[in-house]
């Protein structure tokens, strides 16, 4: 594997930890909820997402136009 390639995943894992802390203190606890679970299912790895994170992110955002717009914001921040 090359060197570049590996430096690129560590740097990914080290921001998705740093977005996932930022979150958990910027936001009331279920939009953090919300941020956290995005953030894990639109990790660096090359995988898709775990089925468990789009199962909350659904969960938090089927009832609550907010959530939605918030999931959006979210998502639009992290592409």
């Amino acid at each position: 594997m090359p060197q570049n390639s590996k430096l690129r995943r560590a740097l990914g894992a080290v921001k998705d930890q740093t977005s996932i802390g930022l979150a958990k203190v910027g936001s009331s606890a279920s939009l953090a909820d919300l941020d956290v679970a995005i953030v894990k299912a639109t990790r660096h790895d090359e995988y898709p997402a775990e089925e468990k994170y789009i199962r909350e992110i659904l969960s938090l955002t089927c009832y609550s136009r907010a959530f939605i717009t918030a999931c959006v914001n979210t998502l639009a921040r992290r592409l």
